[in-house]
């Protein structure tokens, strides 16, 4: 028999961005192409793993280990260097393709064991998910090939190692996530971004999660792409003031 005040620390310790990411949970980052999945998701790797707020939220810091399956390391630092965002050791570890060119599903694990047991790290992003080869053909389209064979690869991993796994993905041409209805049915939490069709500085993002409220933060995108919140809105009626 556990109290209120115990499953309150416990709630509050399995928390990695406060109204949006818990531990061990799986979550998709998705938007149209070149509206800038990439670079939020470094500038919520800069939050978590130096512990600042993510778009006004708070975190739990923890180190984050990035794996990008479209831009080798020396891309990646020159994404960095125009965030200028800034790592101190052993907070941030970056896992490119391997020599041949790939991400297997034997790589991908050997990478997230050594991450989990050296840092004890709580955060995977991975960039992007389609790019990785897990071994078995599956159809993107097809619900029981991405609710029975990819999603749950992905949770045993959550499980497995101890860790939040976000991934990035793609909308399709009506503005909803490409691929089946099983990706939304099966992700504890979905971040769209969805762009201005008349401003394209400006970007939505709306997040549905089934641990938290929901979500619509309206970004500002600016020239070397880094995102500012220029405003919150809690459609559960929680107060959250932007700076």
């Amino acid at each position: 028999m556990r109290s209120v005040q115990e499953i309150n620390s416990s709630i509050k310790k399995d928390i990695i961005i406060n109204g949006i990411m818990k531990s061990r949970g799986l979550y998709c980052l998705v938007s149209n192409p070149k509206v800038g999945k990439s670079m939020l998701a470094l500038q919520l790797t800069d939050a978590v793993a130096n512990n600042k707020q993510f778009l006004e939220l708070d975190v739990f810091p923890s180190p984050v280990l990035y794996i990008s399956t479209e831009s080798d390391f020396s891309q990646l630092q020159e994404r960095i260097k125009l965030l200028e965002l800034v790592f101190p050791e052993n907070n941030l570890y970056i896992t490119d393709c391997d020599t041949n060119g790939k991400i297997t599903k034997e790589y991908l694990l050997s990478e997230i064991k050594l991450f989990s047991e050296q840092t004890h790290g709580k955060l995977v992003i991975i960039d992007m998910l389609k790019d990785i080869d897990f071994g078995f053909d599956y159809n993107i389209n097809d619900y029981q090939d991405i609710g029975q064979k990819l999603l749950p690869e992905l949770r045993m991993i959550c499980n497995k190692y101890n860790v939040a796994i976000l991934f990035t993905h793609h909308l399709n041409k009506r503005g909803t996530l490409l691929g089946s209805t099983a990706f939304d049915a099966v992700v504890d939490g979905k971040l769209t971004l969805i762009q201005n069709k008349n401003d394209k500085s400006l970007i939505r993002l709306n997040v549905v999660n089934r641990d938290f409220p929901e979500l619509d933060i309206q970004l500002e995108k600016s020239e070397n792409f880094d995102f500012t919140c220029s405003e919150i809105v809690n459609k559960a009626n929680i107060l959250l003031t932007p700076k």
